[in-house]
C-alpha cells in the first residue's frame, strides 16, 4: 500500500540507511507481527467487530474500542490526504508529454503544481492559507471511491482487493527491474542497504521511527485485523495467514525500497550530487518525485505505466 511505497523509503533515507532497515525488521518481528496475529485470533474467536470484541472481553474494555476508533479516524483522515495526491498525477499521466517532463522536472512539479507550496514561510500570510481547488476536488473523489468500494458488502470488497493487492506487486517488480539497470542505481542501493551506521542504532529516535513505520503499514492496534478475521471460518489457520500477510507486507516495503533508491541513485547521477542529498531533500514527497522521474524510463509506454503506478498508490 501507500505506506509501504510512500513512507518507508523516506524513513530509511532520513534515519541512517540500512541501520534503520535493521531496526525496522527487529520491530516488525518482535512487536508488530505478534500484535497483528493476536488481533486476527481475537476476531476469529469472537466473530465480532473490534468495538464489540473489546466489550465482549469485558464491558470496561469498550474504551479500547473507542480508542481504536479514534485512532482509525485520525489515520484515515491522514491517509486520505496522501492518497489524494495521486489523483492529479493520474490526470497528468494522461497528457502527452508527461507534465513533469515538459519544461519542468519531477521535483518542481511536486512542489509547484501539486502542492502549490510557498518558496518560503515568510511569503505566507496569517491563517491556514487558501484552498487548492484541484486538491479539494481530488479529496472528494477519493472519499467517493472509498464509499463505493465498501458500500456493497464484503463480496464486492474482496473482488476489489484481488486487484489492489496483485497489481502493485506486479508493477513494483517491473519498476525494480527497470530502475536497477539505470546509471547510478548501484550507488542508490548502496545507500539503502550498504550504508550501515552502527552508531545510529544507539539513537532511540531511529528505533521509534522504525517502529512507527511498521505499525503504520501493518496497522496492528487499529482494529481492522479484528474485523477482517471475524469473517473467516473457525477452522481457518489465522496464525499462518497472519504470518504470510505480515511477511509480505514487510517484503513489499523492502522491495519498493530497491526501486525508490535505484531511482534516487539515478537522479543523483544525473545531477552530479551525492545520493544522500537527493534522498533527504524531498521529505515525505520522495516517493512521488522518484516514481514520476522513473516513468520517463519507459519510453513510449510512459503514459500507460504512469497511470498504472499512480493507480497502484
Amino acid at each position: 500500500g501507500i505506506g509501504n511505497v510512500w513512507r518507508f523509503p523516506y524513513v530509511i533515507a532520513s534515519n541512517g540507511g540500512s541501520a534503520a532497515l535493521f531496526a525496522y525488521m527487529i520491530c516488525a518481528i518482535f512487536v508488530a507481527w505478534p500484535l497483528f496475529i493476536y488481533e486476527l485470533i481475537l476476531g476469529q474467536h469472537t466473530r465480532l467487530t473490534f468495538m464489540k470484541t473489546w466489550e465482549y472481553i469485558h464491558p470496561r474494555w469498550l474504551s479500547f474500542g473507542w480508542a481504536q476508533f479514534l485512532l482509525l479516524f485520525i489515520a484515515q483522515s491522514y491517509f486520505s490526504i496522501i492518497i489524494m495526491y495521486t489523483l492529479p498525477y493520474i490526470a497528468g499521466s494522461c497528457q502527452d508529454p508527461l507534465p513533469w517532463t515538459d519544461g519542468t522536472d519531477a521535483q518542481t512539479y511536486w512542489t509547484r503544481d501539486i502542492l502549490n507550496s510557498f518558496d518560503s514561510l515568510d511569503e505566507k500570510g496569517p491563517g491556514p492559507g487558501p484552498i487548492q481547488p484541484t486538491l479539494a476536488i481530488s479529496l472528494v473523489v477519493f472519499w467517493l471511491i472509498t464509499f463505493f468500494s465498501v458500500a456493497f458488502g464484503k463480496n464486492i470488497l474482496a473482488q476489489i482487493t484481488y486487484v489492489t493487492v496483485t497489481l502493485p506487486v506486479i508493477l513494483m517488480v517491473i519498476l525494480v527491474i527497470v530502475s536497477t539497470q539505470q546509471p547510478g542505481a548501484r550507488e542508490g542501493i548502496d545507500f539503502y542497504i550498504g550504508k550501515f551506521e552502527w552508531s545510529e542504532l544507539g539513537d532511540l529516535s531511529v528505533w521509534a521511527t522504525a517502529l512507527s513505520q511498521i505499525l503504520f503499514s501493518l496497522s496492528p492496534g487499529f482494529g481492522t485485523a479484528i474485523t477482517y478475521s471475524s469473517f473467516v471460518g473457525r477452522k481457518e489457520d489465522v496464525y499462518r495467514t497472519g504470518l504470510i500477510v505480515a511477511f509480505c507486507n514487510s517484503a513489499f516495503s523492502i522491495l519498493a525500497g530497491f526501486s525508490i533508491f535505484s531511482i534516487v541513485g539515478y537522479m543523483a547521477h544525473q545531477e552530479g550530487v551525492p545520493v544522500e542529498e537527493v534522498a533527504t531533500r524531498s521529505g515525505t514527497g520522495l516517493a512521488f518525485i522518484t516514481i514520476a522521474e522513473a516513468m520517463t524510463l519507459f519510453g513510449d509506454g510512459a503514459n500507460a505505466m504512469s497511470v498504472l503506478f499512480y493507480v497502484m498508490l
